[in-house]
């Protein structure tokens, strides 16, 4: 493998997890939300599986607001019916108001089964109100809810729509009762603006404010929404003084000017909101755990690719040459051709032990002998 094809799968490894974060990016989550809103549905099966509810600036259930009930109770010793009692309540207009009394007057939250089925609903919100729908998520499907919204003559209009669950209703609903009442001084003023400036990161630490769900559940000042919901488990919220609680969810449908900066006003009209509810089931279920354990590994590899480059650059230079095979011979290599010779083998050279030699013959000796054989006379006179 070339160094080119390693660097080049090296670069593919580290831009796949920028891959797959672009597929999970809103814009791909919107585009599947919008192609999974068709399939069929069933009726509602009211505080079954689904809960109407609905917040009207008429009607003021906090602990804090005495005008209601006292208003009431003597409504109540005349025998007037609560229908007509609500009539009465400052901020009332029966032409932009078709809530019904059991929406907003009714502290029953029966316990709902795990939405498992599909369902199709039409609300009717009215000005300065709040529509919502109370549904209890499975963690076992995929939700996918798509919401269309337009005015009694079927043209379109902006609000907001927002996903909380039961705690974070609850912090809603405060705010809006708050704010359509002058006794919860708190609310107004500058304190009111200036929840609306609180960063999202810091909303979790405001006691006084609202967030939606994972604080991204919020489309505000639009006329259609297409979103997809998997939850990792039960939503439950554990709080140190009243424990553990399950959390419902609610989609909800906002007509007022809420604190929020960029959200839409109040349309003065009726909304009529088509609220489609598609539920799949979910073939495998990751636990948790698995994103920390995934964006580790990318951590790591983005550590390690660097030395690993740098370790195979310094490897690539150091690295000898291959000799180049020439026909030309020369005195480092013997001359070889295939056609006509055969390889020569090396020569060896085997180690042989010395012979030793001879002692050397004296100068004198060898004079001697070499005189009796040139003049045999000398040596009889000797």
């Amino acid at each position: 493998m070339s160094a080119h094809v390693r660097v080049g799968s090296i670069t593919l490894t580290l831009l796949l997890p920028l891959f797959f974060m672009s597929l999970s990016s809103p814009l791909a989550v919107q585009v599947q939300a919008a192609d999974a809103c068709a399939g069929d549905t069933t009726p509602v099966a009211w505080n079954e599986t689904v809960q109407r509810t609905s917040l009207v600036p008429h009607h003021n259930s906090m602990w804090w607001s005495g005008f209601y009930y006292e208003d009431e109770m003597e409504r109540g010793e005349m025998g007037d019916s609560p229908e007509s009692s609500s009539s009465s309540q400052p901020g009332y207009n029966a032409e932009l108001s078709p809530e019904e009394p059991w929406m907003y007057d009714n502290y029953y939250t029966p316990r709902l089964e795990p939405l498992e089925v599909n369902h199709f609903t039409t609300m009717l919100i009215g000005n300065d109100s709040v529509g919502a729908l109370r549904v209890n998520l499975s963690a076992d499907y995929r939700t996918t809810v798509c919401i269309t919204l337009q005015d009694t003559n079927f043209n379109p209009v902006n609000a907001d729509v927002y996903l909380f669950t039961t705690e974070q209703y609850s912090n809603y609903e405060e705010s809006y009762h708050s704010s359509h009442d002058e006794n919860a001084w708190y609310y107004n003023g500058e304190v009111q603006e200036s929840l609306s400036d609180i960063p999202p990161e810091w909303r979790s630490f405001n006691f006084l404010g609202w967030k939606s769900y994972r604080d991204s559940h919020e489309y505000e000042k639009t006329s259609e929404v297409n979103f997809a919901l998997n939850l990792d488990g039960p939503e439950i919220y554990t709080s140190f003084f009243s424990g553990t609680d399950w959390q419902d969810f609610y989609i909800v449908i906002d007509t007022w000017d809420n604190v929020h900066d960029f959200d839409a006003e109040a349309p003065d009209t009726i909304v009529a909101a088509d609220i489609t509810i598609i539920t799949t089931e979910r073939s495998l279920v990751l636990p948790p755990y698995t994103v920390a354990i995934v964006f580790l590994v990318g951590f790591l590899a983005t550590l390690i690719a660097p030395f690993i480059l740098n370790a195979r650059y310094m490897k690539a230079g150091l690295m000898v040459p291959e000799q180049v095979q020439s026909i030309v011979p020369s005195l480092d290599t013997p001359a070889q051709h295939p056609d006509r010779w055969e390889e020569v083998e090396p020569v060896t050279k085997q180690w042989q032990e010395p012979v030793p030699l001879p002692d050397p013959i004296p100068m004198e000796t060898f004079h001697q002998n070499s005189l009796s054989e040139e003049h045999p006379e000398l040596g009889d006179q000797s």
